[in-house]
Parts: C-alpha cells; sequence; structure tokens
C-alpha cells in the first residue's frame, strides 16, 4: 500500500515533463478487448481518442452521416478540445459496421436516447452475434459486454441506464462506468480513477481491464444500483453548487450542500438496495466533489447562469448540450414523492428550474426547514 503513492508521484511526474508512458498490463482478454463507442458528442469523441491512443481498437458512431463523414476525413474533433483524432479509429454512421466483432460497446448517448440507442443495437446484434443461453453472465463470452457511460435516469420510467439495456437485449452482459471523469481533463492526459460497476463481479474486472489505459485508472463494484445513482445525482447537487457559487454564498455554504447532499444521495440510492459504503466511492462522493466545483460540468455552469439572473429555459439555452441533472432532478422528485423518502436539496433544484421560484428563496427554504439530528 505505501508504493501506491510513490508510484502514482512518479507517473505525474513522468506525464508532466512528457515521457512516454508504458503500457497498463492486466488480463490479455481485456486488453486486447475490441471497443464500439456510440455517441461521438464531447464524453464519446474523448473516450475514443485516449483509448485508441493507448493502443486500443476502437470504432466510432454516430447517427449523423454527415458528422461521420466530416470526421473520418479530417481527423479531428472540436468538443470538447480541439484534437486530432487517432487514424487507427474507423468512424461511421453504420451501426453494423461498428459493432461488428466488438467485445465491449461503450453507450456514450444522453439518457433520454439510450433506449433508442439500445433498440438500433439489439436489431444489429440479432445478426451479429450467436447468442447462448448461460453465456451471459460470464466475463469471456461470445457476448459482447453492453457498458453504459451515461448519467441520468429515464423521465417516464425512472430506469437506470443499465435498467434499460437489460430490458431491451437481457441475454447480454451489462455494466455500467461513473466517476469523477471530466471529459476535458482526460482528453489532455490529466491522470483520473472511475469505476465499472455490474452485478457480476467477472464482468466488471474484465470491462475494468479492458478499459484501464496510464491516464485512466479503473475500479470495479457490484453495487451497480449505487454506483448509477451516484452519477445520477450528484448532478442535480452540482446544479445547486453552481447556484451558490453564483450568488457567492461562500465556503461554508457549499460544504454544507454537498455534506448533505451526499446525505440525500445515500438515503435515496439505499431506499433502492444500493450499498451506503458506494456513495462514499469515486461514484458518490468522488464525482460529487469533480462536479461540484469545476467550471468544466454543464450542471455546475447551469446553477450559476441561473442564480445570476438567466431563466432556466435560457441558461439551457445558452448552455448548448445537455445537463443531465435536469431531467433527473425531475425524475428522482417523482420516485422520492412515490417512495416518501425526503429530498430537500433535489425538490428545491427541480422548483427553481421549472421557474417555480429564485434561486434566493431555494436557499432560503433549505435553511428554515425543521430542525433535525444529523
Amino acid at each position: 500500500m505505501l508504493l501506491e503513492p510513490i508510484g502514482r508521484t512518479i507517473y505525474v511526474l513522468r506525464l508532466s515533463i512528457g515521457l512516454k508512458l508504458p503500457a497498463v498490463t492486466g488480463q490479455a482478454e481485456g486488453n486486447a478487448a475490441r471497443i464500439a463507442v456510440l455517441g461521438a458528442g464531447s464524453w464519446g469523441a474523448t473516450l475514443a481518442r485516449v483509448l485508441a491512443l493507448a493502443g486500443k481498437d476502437v470504432r466510432l458512431w454516430t447517427h449523423q452521416e454527415s458528422k461521420a463523414r466530416v470526421l473520418q476525413e479530417t481527423r479531428h474533433i472540436d468538443k470538447p478540445l480541439k484534437m486530432d483524432l487517432p487514424q487507427s479509429i474507423l468512424v461511421s454512421s453504420d451501426l453494423e459496421k461498428c459493432l461488428k466483432d466488438r467485445d465491449l460497446i461503450l453507450f456514450v448517448c444522453t439518457s433520454q436516447s439510450m433506449r433508442t440507442v439500445a433498440e438500433q443495437v439489439k436489431t444489429q446484434l440479432k445478426s451479429l452475434t450467436a447468442v447462448k443461453a448461460g453465456r451471459a453472465s460470464q466475463a469471456k463470452s461470445e457476448l459482447p459486454v453492453l457498458l453504459s457511460a451515461a448519467k441520468g435516469l429515464e423521465l417516464e420510467s425512472f430506469s437506470r441506464m443499465s435498467q434499460i439495456l437489460e430490458e431491451v437485449m437481457p441475454e447480454f452482459p451489462v455494466a455500467a462506468l461513473s466517476g469523477p471523469n471530466l471529459a476535458l481533463e482526460i482528453l489532455k492526459g490529466l491522470p483520473t480513477a472511475s469505476v465499472i460497476a455490474c452485478k457480476s463481479d467477472s464482468v466488471a474486472k474484465y470491462a475494468q481491464t479492458a478499459l484501464t489505459i496510464p491516464t485512466l485508472r479503473m475500479y470495479s463494484n457490484t453495487d451497480i444500483i449505487g454506483v448509477e445513482l451516484g452519477g445520477s445525482f450528484k448532478n442535480v447537487i452540482a446544479i445547486a453548487a453552481g447556484g451558490l457559487d453564483g450568488m457567492s454564498l461562500g465556503t461554508n455554504a457549499k460544504a454544507a450542500l454537498i455534506t448533505r447532499g451526499l446525505a440525500e444521495m445515500t438515503r435515496m440510492a439505499t431506499s433502492l438496495g444500493a450499498r451506503a459504503n458506494t456513495m462514499a466511492g469515486l461514484a458518490g462522493l468522488g464525482d460529487l466533489m469533480a462536479t461540484c466545483s469545476s467550471e468544466l460540468s454543464r450542471n455546475y455552469r447551469l446553477g450559476k447562469m441561473i442564480a445570476r439572473g438567466s431563466s432556466p429555459e435560457d441558461a439551457i439555452a445558452e448552455l448548448g448540450a445537455v445537463a443531465e441533472g435536469v431531467n433527473t432532478a425531475s425524475a428522482l422528485c417523482q420516485m422520492a414523492a412515490k417512495m416518501k423518502i425526503e429530498l430537500p436539496i433535489a425538490m428545491q433544484v427541480e422548483a427553481a428550474l421549472k421557474g417555480d421560484l429564485s434561486p434566493q428563496k431555494a436557499i432560503m427554504n433549505l435553511m428554515t426547514r425543521p430542525l433535525v439530528s444529523e
């Protein structure tokens, strides 16, 4: 254990002076995994680029034919940063071509489009994969692992992303990726850690090995409920954090918000069957801290814009990208009402997003709630 901090320090020093990093060692099967990244937005393009640069076999899919053609020809991306796209990456709008012979399929779409994309993938995999009963839980299988890298809840069903994938394609192993993974920092090669969760420990470890690279360390977890809820709920708290900073309410207020936000996340997650200690990990506290303190977070920026006078509609339009916390706040509050669970911060965020009250009034409502024990 004492060697780990030393190793990390050497790694960062080598990274800062531009030395070539060694490949990460691990299971041969995981390292050799052939990967399809579905979604060429900021997060999808980032994952495709850094994985390809680490020697992974990567294909990148976008539903927009014109975008695929431009990316394939110009070999550069514009968001979250202008960067070259490795020549080894096949970019296409042909889903069948991107899925053929893949071992790991990363769904990097929005939460509200997950079901649509999953249905399209199901249609293609029927003709590409020979499904054999009883193989879905095995790490090494003829079936590719379906891995969600989206953080959110489906509005109509309140389903987590892995639940959608399991519902659409029940015969396939399903996992989820979460943690403090701000795309711009990862694209720059800054070191970070994330977590991959699956009900099957062997599948989680297979995906962990497949996706670990020198700048992105993966951990495994079997609490997929907690990992996904942490990654979803933290976006709601991040909107509130942006609001606090937009109103210049100080460090004390923000520390209190993050602490009580974590309590809400834990309360909701455990009520749905998650483990409490998952909320103290990368997908809970780790992601919460990163998202509540960075201008790179869309949800944080959204909250700040609203606090500084923009209407929720104008702020969302100005953001120019999906802030998953908006739909997640609505879904969580509806779930909480049915389950009779108190989520005071989420409720105030939802009310502010609907324009029912001002950020200032939302803060006052939280500060004047009945006194309770911590």
